[in-house]
């Protein structure tokens, strides 16, 4: 969305930069990778053996497999994207990187 633009009753919103501006929390790195999942949604979220679950450690080691920096912990945040839809089954993971 444009910038102050007004946020729909009932919907919170995150403010995002595009460099880091040396304080930590929001507003956070707009910049992000992403990883698109396919097969059973249960396995996808499943915690056993991971430190939070399949989808987030599989995005987060290709990310710095990659060498690529995530922005630990003051201007980090991730998020699960539904293509579908809210209420489907999610499909898709982003994490904020660094440029």
């Amino acid at each position: 969305m444009a910038a102050d633009t007004a946020v729909p009753e009932g919907f919170a919103y995150v403010d995002f930069i595009s460099q880091r501006d040396g304080k930590p929390g929001m507003p956070y790195l707009a910049q992000f990778a992403c990883a698109r999942f396919a097969g059973d949604p249960a396995s996808m979220h499943g915690t056993e053996g991971f430190d939070c679950d399949a989808m987030y450690d599989v995005t987060r080691n290709i990310i710095l497999g990659q060498n690529v920096i995530i922005p630990y912990p003051d201007k980090y945040w991730t998020a699960e994207v539904y293509p579908e839809g809210l209420g489907t089954d999610s499909s898709v993971y982003l994490f904020s990187v660094e440029r």
